[in-house]
């Protein structure tokens, strides 16, 4: 697995990470057991970048049993989602005890919820030590103007948005800016959304992705995460899988040469 600088953290972090939106949200010993055993995988192909949510139910209590053994192998990133400060601060808290850590690496405020008053709060746990770096998320793309104002405040570490064979617009002003301002970019939904990545893994499906394959390119999900990967202005995609065998299928996209202009576009014209 190769390692991109999370911008001007300087973190290390492994160019294919591990997202737990909906699929870390179970409950039970034999399921928060499947999900370690996913971690447990993930490690051991080089993943060092594992990011949750307290909207995503049960993610960040399961991620916390799962990486507890092996902190000091991973970077945790989760997110705050309340619109006053009180309410953020013991928000906070919770994620502290859930995810079984004194440290977080990286807090993002989830979906842009009341960043302004939220973002004094998470610079005073950095200022104690408890925080690392900050970030911002936004899976809307109509929000980006707001996303575009809380970049330039400087306040900001790491901005993750969506961004996939269908979904390109971060390129015209989020990624310019990221790149200007040296802040980490992680990429949510790079397969696409539930409610329409069959439209892409449809079209790729029926395609010949043989010029593919001397990039290590086997499957239309690698295709995708590929595709990313030649944009370095990425600086680590997070998908989730509820399938251990996937794990090292989305580690081996990080091998090899990168894929050229045109295989990109060729991707692209698919659609």
């Amino acid at each position: 697995m190769e390692c991109r600088t999370l911008g001007r953290t300087g973190l290390r972090v492994s160019e294919i990470g591990m997202g737990t939106w909906q699929t870390f949200d179970v409950s039970g010993r034999t399921a928060d057991a499947h999900c370690a055993r996913i971690a447990e995988e993930a490690l051991g192909h080089g993943y060092n970048f594992f990011d949750t949510a307290p909207m995503y139910g049960e993610a960040e209590r399961v991620l916390g049993i799962a990486l507890e053994e092996r902190r000091d192998e991973a970077l945790i990133a989760t997110k705050v989602l309340e619109s006053s400060a009180r309410a953020a601060r013991a928000s906070i808290e919770r994620s502290f005890e859930l995810l079984r850590t004194d440290v977080i690496d990286l807090f993002q405020i989830h979906n842009m919820a009341g960043w302004r008053e939220v973002t004094p709060v998470l610079k005073a746990f950095q200022a104690e030590g408890r925080i690392r770096y900050i970030g911002i998320t936004d899976y809307r793309v109509s929000n980006y103007p707001e996303v575009l104002e809380a970049m330039r405040t400087g306040d900001f570490d790491a901005v993750q948005i969506p961004y996939h064979l269908g979904e390109r617009s971060c390129r015209r002003e989020i990624l310019p800016l990221a790149r200007e301002m040296n802040l980490g970019v992680i990429v949510m939904t790079p397969i696409a959304p539930l409610f329409n990545r069959n439209l892409l893994l449809g079209p790729l499906s029926k395609a010949d992705l043989s010029i593919l394959a001397p990039y290590g390119v086997r499957t239309p999900g690698q295709a995708l995460l590929k595709y990313l990967l030649a944009d370095p202005a990425v600086s680590t995609i997070i998908p989730a899988t509820s399938k251990v065998e996937r794990v090292a299928e989305n580690a081996a996209v990080s091998d090899g040469e990168p894929l050229p202009p045109e295989a990109c576009e060729r991707l692209e014209r698919l659609l």
